[in-house]
C-alpha cells in the first residue's frame, strides 16, 4: 500500500479485497433497481473496452460518434445530445466512487487510463470497469482530494473540454451532472449506510470542493436539486426529479430517483 498525499493507495490483491464489499454493494443494487452501467466487481470482461483517456484524445471520432448516436436517440441538437450522454457518463464514472466513499471510505481510484468503457446495445448503453484494481483509503477530506484529482481533473475534465470543443455544451451545465451523481447516491442505494444522508452529501460535496461545490442543493431529503440544467427538459418529454428549471419537481419518485441521473 502507496502512502500520499491523501492517504493510502492500494492495487493488485490488497486493492481486490479492499473493493470487494462494493461489489456486493453494487450487485445488490443490480439486483434490486436493474442493470447497472459498471461492470460485476468493476472487471472488463469480454471484448469491446477501451480506456476512458480514448474519448478525449485527437481527433475525438471515438466521442464524436459517440454524441451522433445521441442525437439519433433523442432527436436532438449537438450540446443537447452531448449533455444527455455526459449525464449518463459522469453518473456510471462517479456512482462506485461515492457508493465506495459512503460505504467503508475505500474508493476505487478512477483516472482516464484506469477507467474502461464499453458501449454494448443493452441499457444502460455503457460499462465502466477498472483496468486493475486501486483503491483509495482515508478520511472524508483525504478522500475528497483522491476524487478531486483522479476522477474529476484527469477523467472528468479532460472529456468535457472535448465535448465543449465539439458541441459548445455549456462546462458548467456538464460538472453539475458530476455534482449530482456524487450527490444521488448517498441519498437512494447509500441512504442506509449513513446516519444523515444529506449531511454526508454535503460532507462529500465540500470535500472534493472545486468545481462541484454548491451545483446541488438539498433542500429537504429525499429531495436534491441542481442549479444547473441536464437540458433533458427542452426536449418536451417532462421533467427531471433534480430539475432546476421548474418550480416543483412533479415526476414520479423512488424507483425511478434511482435511476433518473443515469437513464435519461
Amino acid at each position: 500500500m502507496n502512502e500520499t498525499r491523501a492517504g493510502a493507495v492500494a492495487v493488485g490483491r490488497a486493492a481486490e479485497q479492499a473493493l470487494e464489499p462494493l461489489g456486493a454493494r453494487l450487485r445488490a443494487a443490480a439486483d434490486t433497481d436493474g442493470p447497472l452501467g459498471v461492470a460485476p466487481g468493476l472487471r472488463p470482461t469480454g471484448g469491446g473496452w477501451f480506456p476512458v483517456a480514448d474519448l478525449a484524445a485527437r481527433p475525438r471520432e471515438r466521442l464524436g460518434a459517440l454524441i451522433a448516436e445521441s442525437e439519433r436517440r433523442w432527436q436532438a441538437p449537438p450540446h443537447v445530445a452531448a449533455a444527455l450522454w455526459w449525464k449518463n457518463f459522469s453518473y456510471w464514472t462517479t456512482l462506485p466512487v461515492a457508493l465506495g466513499w459512503a460505504l467503508n471510505r475505500r474508493v476505487p481510484v478512477l483516472t482516464a487510463e484506469t477507467a474502461m468503457l464499453s458501449t454494448p446495445a443493452a441499457e444502460p448503453g455503457m460499462l465502466v470497469a477498472m483496468r486493475e484494481p486501486r483503491v483509495a483509503t482515508g478520511d472524508a477530506r483525504e478522500l475528497g482530494a483522491v476524487i478531486a484529482d483522479s476522477l474529476l481533473r484527469d477523467l472528468h475534465a479532460p472529456v468535457i473540454e472535448a465535448l465543449h470543443t465539439l458541441t459548445r455544451a455549456g462546462r458548467r451545465g456538464l460538472w453539475g451532472s458530476v455534482a449530482e451523481a456524487l450527490v444521488h447516491p448517498l441519498v437512494t442505494f447509500a441512504a442506509d449506510l449513513l446516519d444523515d444522508p444529506g449531511d454526508g452529501a454535503r460532507t462529500l460535496l465540500e470535500s472534493v470542493g472545486e468545481p462541484v461545490a454548491g451545483l446541488v442543493e438539498l433542500p429537504a431529503l429525499p429531495e436534491l436539486r441542481r442549479r444547473t440544467c441536464c437540458l433533458w427538459v427542452t426536449l418536451d418529454q417532462g421533467i427531471c426529479p433534480t430539475c432546476c428549471v421548474t418550480g416543483t419537481a412533479d415526476t414520479a419518485r423512488d424507483g425511478e430517483r434511482r435511476s433518473a441521473g443515469a437513464r435519461s
